[in-house]
């Protein structure tokens, strides 16, 4: 049997915010679990996927609590009852949603297609297990192509507006009791359940916004330097400025933690769990923190005020950071969306060579085990991740865009090609100030693309979204042959030759206007007539040109040469780097690490 969760993507893509985000996935993992329950608690019933785990469980931490369950669940169960136990699996789902819905709004309210469940179940004389797996693929996929319409109007609604997140619902007339009265978007009852979802739990802090994440790293570094009288002081001005107007928490990003011996202890914790909007000047507009954090009528606090001394506290914290500068060191203002997915994973759970319910289990346990490795390799200190889902065979985070090349080349070497198939991963740099839903609806895009760049797959794609409407992307093999990859080492991956332009050889660094050069030059080095050798004397004499060695023009060339593995999208037939150096330019802008300081304080 084979019970499945239709629509995920676009429920969970309907976000506003990250905590919508995660609430979204969450939801989609309890449901699917509560599927696997059934499956788990029948006699002689045996669940094949997900593999049982105690990741399924949720901790006390918005995003500890593991969503890493597949949104389709299959088990075999005694012959003769597979139809009655899948329609029960399918029965509970619709139920416990129904009673969230009931619990969020206060009365039973229809949403069409969420959740839109479909199930299979194939006789045990349709062969064995390997016949019984092929059906059971075939059929629920050719059941997930017809569309379920309820009757007595549930599809129509004249007259009402609709959800601003899903418009295919109508908004609700009235905030739930319970809703902040800062929560002003027209939200139909689905979108209410995700933006409530785990506001219940008393103590329980939200998941890390868009803004916490990009900062994550410049707070380390305000962390780590408590110990000077300068920066303490403004980090302490800063708090007093928030604690003014707010004293909400988040979770606490990763790599921010705190020793309890730690100097200055609960100044550093504060920067942890509360600071991460804060140290971004710009946040300190007086009518949002009016619409946010102003208590109606009976609230006399002069936002104006409150908005001038937080935005001071902020510059002045960015300054003891940096004095020579004018404007100190600021925090960065971008952070990537990462998604990975493996390759061909139908084909690979459906070799009939070896497939055995055995195989199908062992299969299961593996993509949990990596599941939960990528999960810890995303919170280690250095990298800052944020996973909204890991289910072993994909995968979606966030993390800060100094590191998001590393984290990205971390999860895919976490894949055991030995026992499972190749990976293909998608980067999305945006602002942290732009639409969260946008830059989750294009690192899909991208991830796609990236599978289609090549029969093969396992590619890398990497774009950036600037806040002002400008885009590129690029897509590379993640692992480049060697033969054209020549500047690279023999464990090197397409994401090592993206910072051409960051890496510094002999004291210096490629300048970012050989890229004005590539722009200028385009239409002469895609002459199909022009000779490889010659292509490649110009592109190193630019190199050179603008301060960069051999190296450079041989990653730049690579970089060209495997563009979409090689086939250009339709009507561009260039086989120079412009996209790639144009992204490679968008790293070094806004996504190099932190400078390094020296008045570390350990603790």
């Amino acid at each position: 049997m084979i019970v499945a969760l239709s629509g995920v993507q676009l429920f969970i893509s309907e976000s506003r915010t990250t905590a919508d985000l995660h609430a979204a996935s969450e939801i989609i993992g309890r449901l699917a679990s509560i599927a696997a329950e059934v499956f788990a608690t029948t006699p002689d019933g045996t669940v094949i996927f997900p593999a049982a785990t105690d990741s399924m469980l949720s901790t006390g931490d918005a995003y500890d609590s593991t969503v890493a369950v597949p949104n389709r669940v299959a088990a075999l169960v005694p012959a003769g009852s597979g139809a009655r136990v899948a329609a029960e699996a399918a029965t509970a789902v619709r139920e416990r949603w129904a009673r969230w819905v009931r619990d969020t709004i206060g009365r039973d309210v229809a949403t069409p297609g969420m959740p839109s469940v479909q199930w299979v179940s194939v006789p045990a004389d349709k062969g064995g297990y390997a016949a019984q797996w092929s059906l059971a693929t075939e059929t629920i996929a050719a059941r997930k192509r017809v569309r379920d319409f309820p009757g007595d109007g549930q599809c129509v609604w004249p007259g009402s507006r609709l959800c601003a997140q899903s418009p295919r619902w109508p908004a609700e007339d009235d905030r739930p009791a319970g809703a902040p009265s800062h929560e002003t978007d027209t939200l139909s009852a689905a979108n209410w359940v995700k933006r409530l979802w785990g506001r219940e739990s008393e103590g329980r802090a939200g998941f890390p916004s868009t803004s916490s994440i990009a900062s994550a790293p410049y707070r380390r570094m305000v962390m780590d330097r408590l110990g000077d009288d300068d920066i303490r002081r403004a980090a302490a001005a800063l708090r007093d400025a928030v604690q003014a107007l707010t004293r909400v928490r988040e979770s606490r990003v990763h790599g921010l933690d705190v020793s309890p011996n730690a100097e200055h202890a609960g100044l550093a914790r504060w920067l942890a769990e509360s600071a991460g909007p804060w140290v971004y000047p710009n946040a300190w507009d007086s009518r949002r923190l009016r619409r946010e954090y102003g208590r109606g009528d009976r609230d006399k606090r002069d936002f104006g005020r409150l908005a001038g001394v937080g935005r001071r506290a902020a510059s002045s914290l960015a300054r003891a950071l940096d004095p020579a500068r004018p404007s100190g060191l600021e925090p960065p203002a971008y952070l990537a969306v990462i998604a990975q997915d493996l390759d061909g994973m139908g084909r690979f759970l459906s070799d009939t060579a070896s497939m055995s319910a055995v195989m199908h289990r062992q299969i299961s346990a593996r993509l949990s085990r990596l599941a939960d490795t990528q999960r810890a390799a995303l919170g280690n200190r250095r990298l800052f991740g944020v996973p909204v889902y890991t289910g072993g065979d994909d995968l979606l985070a966030f993390t800060p865009a100094a590191t998001a090349l590393a984290a990205a080349r971390e999860c895919h070497r976490l894949v055991p090609l030995d026992a499972l198939p190749t990976a293909s991963t998608a980067v999305l740099f945006f602002h942290n100030g732009s639409s969260l839903r946008r830059a989750v609806t294009e690192v899909a895009r991208l991830l796609h693309d990236a599978k289609d760049s090549h029969p093969d797959k396992h590619a890398l794609a990497v774009g950036f979204l600037r806040r002002s409407g400008t885009r590129e992307s690029t897509i590379q093999p993640w692992k480049p042959a060697p033969e054209v990859a020549t500047a690279l080492p023999p464990d090197g991956t397409a994401a090592d030759l993206l910072a051409v332009f960051t890496v510094e050889t002999a004291g210096q660094h490629l300048s970012p206007r050989l890229l004005n050069e590539l722009t200028r030059d385009a239409d002469e080095f895609t002459d199909q007539h022009l000779p490889q050798e010659l292509y490649e004397a110009e592109l190193a004499r630019l190199v050179k040109r603008h301060g960069g060695v051999p190296a450079d023009g041989k990653a730049l060339a690579c970089l060209g040469y495997l563009e979409r593995a090689g086939r250009p999208p339709s009507g561009d037939r260039r086989r120079t780097p412009e996209r790639a150096a144009r992204v490679a330019v968008f790293l070094r802008q806004e996504c190099r690490p932190l400078p390094p300081y020296s008045n570390e304080t350990k603790g």
